[in-house]
């Protein structure tokens, strides 16, 4: 009887000192990266704008074999697109006057493959402009066009508005924080930008002021916003508060004619394109820091070194401007695209190559030109071109093995061997392989005006 009162005995101090090692034990919550991983990428997709008759297109690149392996159709002048899941992307069709095209095309993929498209139709002339989620189910389209202006809350389960939020004039861009909680609006009209949680909707309110906002972008710890203002100043919002408001902590860094930032949730940094420089902020700690000792100024190539059969090699260099800019997921390298003017009526685009431990120039890459779109007295004019937010962009293979710049003017996505950072060529957009719309016998014109890189 003694021998199982002391086996009890032992057995409840084992017990105690169990629990009490588990309440004193450190728990490490670990900070995923933003959803979808870039290096989960293994295609880039392509929104072509085809006219205000033909319908847009999707187009996708296998990473892998460097050719276009799946085209569909999507709505009526695509303007914006957003990766939903792992398999699935959402594009804004924006509104023509006088057409009730207004809808959001959900692209469902097969591995690097478009197996189906459906349409979410959208209020009539509501004018999509952006779309934005980090969420499975539900994604936000801006929608400037409609009175108030508002965003559309949607479920991509049902391809239904399930609600709608006023906000203020002219929404512009959005950004969703990586948890799915808190949800911003740039409103370019009035200078404002709105916050609201999305569990129900309310605003947070924001303690500042801003200035005809362009781009948000979110850290992946959802703890900072970064707003891009039109007189380039970045305002830096903390986040932390559960219910709001938000407050912006500083405004010290300006990046005149900057449009548009992109994060790189891999080093945790923003890269910010304008003018003819590249603006790197290390965003790791509470204020945002410049890398590389201040923004770095790219210079145009030589003609010289372009190859035989570029125009831009028999003209002098222009103006450059700096556009887009992409990271490599393998964190070495990030890779800016440019491009000047000639003179003679080209398009001259190059791609400079960073070195991401440095934050200094490894080189750069001519990229073909082509002629310049936006000339309306030119036989090669196309308006959109003229009018497409995002001229060129850039993306990186989810592998690294692989950066891309597409181009509206050139109707064709670049593509440069991150191996050798040399040109490799060029893939049209969207492709000889997609057939005529009847009843036009001809197959219809190709502008890329966005990419992004997956599924």
């Amino acid at each position: 009887m003694k021998r199982f009162l002391w086996l009890g005995s032992v057995a409840f101090l084992f017990l105690i000192c169990t629990g009490c090692g588990d309440t004193f034990r450190p728990i490490i919550i670990p900070n995923p990266p933003q959803f979808p991983n870039p290096k989960a990428s293994h295609s880039v997709l392509t929104i072509s704008d085809n006219g205000t008759v033909v319908p847009g297109s999707a187009m996708v690149i296998d990473v892998s074999g460097d050719t276009d392996v799946s085209i569909k159709n999507v709505g009526l002048a695509p303007v914006h697109a957003v990766q939903q899941t792992a398999n699935q992307v959402i594009v804004a069709n924006q509104s023509i006057t006088g057409a009730s095209a207004d809808s959001l095309t959900k692209l469902v993929f097969s591995g690097t493959v478009i197996q189906n498209v459906d349409t979410i139709s959208l209020p009539f002339n509501s004018a999509p402009n952006f779309v934005a989620t980090t969420e499975a189910s539900q994604v936000y389209a801006s929608l400037p066009g409609t009175v108030p202006p508002s965003v559309a809350v949607i479920s991509t389960v049902t391809d239904s508005i399930v609600a709608t939020i006023p906000v203020g004039n002219k929404p512009y861009a959005m950004a969703e924080t990586p948890d799915g909680k808190k949800l911003y609006v740039a409103n370019n009209g009035d200078g404002t930008v709105d916050a609201f949680n999305t569990l129900d909707r309310s605003s947070r309110g924001i303690n500042g002021a801003f200035n005809a906002p362009l781009w948000i972008s979110t850290r992946s710890d959802n703890q900072r916003v970064y707003v891009l203002n039109g007189n380039g100043v970045v305002s830096t919002l903390d986040t932390t508060a559960t219910a709001g408001p938000d407050t912006v902590i500083d405004s010290s860094i300006s990046v005149p004619n900057a449009t548009y930032m992109i994060y790189d949730v891999i080093l945790n940094r923003l890269y910010i394109p304008g003018g003819n420089q590249i603006t790197i902020l290390n965003v790791a700690s509470s204020v945002p820091q410049v890398l590389g000792g201040g923004p770095i100024t790219i210079t145009p190539v030589s003609p010289a070194t372009r190859s035989a059969g570029d125009p831009c090699a028999l003209t002098g260099v222009g103006t450059l401007s700096v556009v887009a800019a992409a990271a490599l997921p393998d964190a070495s390298r990030a890779y800016v695209g440019a491009f000047y003017s000639d003179g003679a009526g080209n398009i001259c685009p190059q791609v400079t190559v960073i070195n991401a431990s440095s934050s200094t120039i490894k080189t750069t890459v001519a990229v073909p030109g082509f002629p310049d779109a936006t000339i309306p007295s030119s036989p090669y004019y196309v308006p959109i071109c003229a009018t497409t937010r995002f001229r060129m962009m850039m993306a990186a293979g989810g592998d690294s093995s692989r950066a891309y710049l597409s181009s509206c003017d050139g109707g064709n996505v670049n593509i440069i061997d991150t191996t050798t950072d040399t040109y490799f060529l060029n893939v049209p957009a969207p492709g000889s392989a997609r057939p005529p719309i009847p009843p036009s016998t001809q197959n219809p014109p190709q502008n890329p005006v966005f990419m992004i890189a997956g599924p």
